[in-house]
């Protein structure tokens, strides 16, 4: 594939991305101006949409920043959470769904390790008989 290609390919998939969020932006300004009887123009939810957007390519960035920097090359929890650092309201909420994701994610494991020595325990019963 060529460099052309990659950027015409880099171009379409950012302009399908700037379409679904155009589209969930104004799916969320009809949501809130029914309950608040208001209006909003095509003008502020175009404006809406780049500010989400290019904020959104800022906070890739830097989550991108964070994990080259620990020398990775998965963006973790830690990266979010440095990211939000500043924010108290949003690193509490991040760190709540961390905790509450990282507990599921043990209980998970816990459960699939009982599992897996019951089906041994099983097996080894059926080879005795």
């Amino acid at each position: 594939m060529s460099y052309e290609e990659d950027v015409e390919g880099a171009l379409i998939t950012k302009q399908r991305l700037k379409a679904a969020l155009h589209y969930a932006v104004g799916k969320k300004c009809e949501e809130i101006g029914k309950k608040l009887n208001v209006e909003f123009s095509k003008q502020v939810i175009f404006a809406l949409t780049e500010c989400t957007f290019k904020q959104s390519e800022l906070i890739a960035s830097d989550l991108e920043a964070f994990a080259r920097h620990a020398k990775r090359s998965t963006i973790n929890s830690d990266d979010v959470k440095l990211l939000v650092r500043r924010n108290k309201n949003v690193a509490d909420s991040i760190k709540e769904l961390s905790d509450k994701l990282t507990k599921s994610h043990s209980h998970q494991r816990l459960k699939s390790k009982r599992l897996k020595k019951d089906a041994e325990s099983t097996d080894s019963i059926t080879m005795e008989s």
